[in-house]
């Protein structure tokens, strides 16, 4: 078991999310706020702005115009998109080489992360339904708590192992042998980065949907699981317990989804995962 106090040493140890994510999201909120304000915000950040601008022009976006400057960017894309932009590059830049436990390297870590947040807006779409705020963001950073629990997921790895030999799955061994997930670690980091609480509420609750309080956006949450599900059918899954995951069944009838949604879902956002992933991949993994 591990006690609160190692956890939030660990928690404190990671690297923090920059702050430019956080502020360009305030200032979403903010009605007054203009696109000089958000060019304000990220024309200090060089690797953001550079970022930015390769989004802007890239393929996956598929730009009518090119984009040559941080405002350009940002009234071509839209100050949401520009939100998750920044978010991504935020979020490269803190995952670490390996991740011990998970059996996961930079790049296969942040694949299944991209996957989940592409495939969560993708669903949305089959759906016919205005993806909720925070889809993309709240779905690139569900396993966020995997980063300050893989060392303990390590150190206990024999006993998590024989727990998934019982049939249990990876979370459920984990809340056996540790005491707590990655989830639940993962709604902890969330807060502890000031991120939004939809991104808190999603990592808290992509594992089990079903027992997510009524407070919570239960879209939300209920896209970004069945993403979580997705993306390891297609090849982007991202641990050892991948074959005892299931797509929960109360969340597929809560959304209506069908199986042809999920199928065409999955074959659309192939080329666009491994394009997002290859253009904001993080240092530990090739470029």
């Amino acid at each position: 078991m591990i006690t609160p106090d190692r956890i939030a040493g660990a928690i404190a140890q990671l690297p923090t999310l920059s702050t430019v994510a956080t502020r360009l999201w305030s200032l979403t909120r903010d009605e007054r706020s203009s696109v000089a304000d958000f060019e304000a915000v990220i024309r200090p950040d060089p690797a953001l702005t550079a970022n930015l601008l390769r989004y802007a022009n890239s393929a996956w976006f598929a730009p009518r115009s090119r984009a040559e400057s941080v405002r350009q960017a940002v009234v071509l894309l839209g100050v949401k998109r520009v939100c998750e932009v920044a978010t991504l590059a935020a979020a490269a830049r803190v995952v670490p080489p390996r991740l011990p436990g998970y059996g996961l390297d930079a790049l296969g870590f942040w694949q299944h992360c991209v996957a989940v947040a592409v495939l969560s807006e993708r669903l949305s779409g089959e759906l016919g339904l205005r993806p909720p705020d925070l889809t993309f963001t709240a779905g690139l950073l569900h396993d966020i708590g995997k980063l300050a629990i893989c060392s303990f997921v390590a150190d206990q790895s024999d006993e998590i192992l024989s727990g998934l030999r019982e049939g249990l799955s990876f979370v459920s061994a984990e809340r056996r042998v540790l005491g707590l997930d990655h989830a639940e670690i993962g709604a902890a980091v969330a807060r502890a980065w000031n991120l939004p609480p939809q991104v808190a509420d999603v990592a808290a609750w992509h594992h089990d949907p079903g027992r997510a309080p009524d407070s919570v956006d239960r879209a939300l949450v209920d896209l970004v699981h069945v993403a979580d599900g997705l993306a390891q059918l297609v090849g982007f899954g991202n641990d050892v317990g991948e074959l005892a995951r299931e797509i929960d069944r109360g969340t597929r009838q809560r959304l209506g989804l069908k199986v042809q949604q999920l199928e065409r879902a999955a074959g659309d956002c192939l080329e666009p995962i491994r394009e997002m992933g290859a253009l904001f991949a993080p240092a530990g993994g090739p470029r």
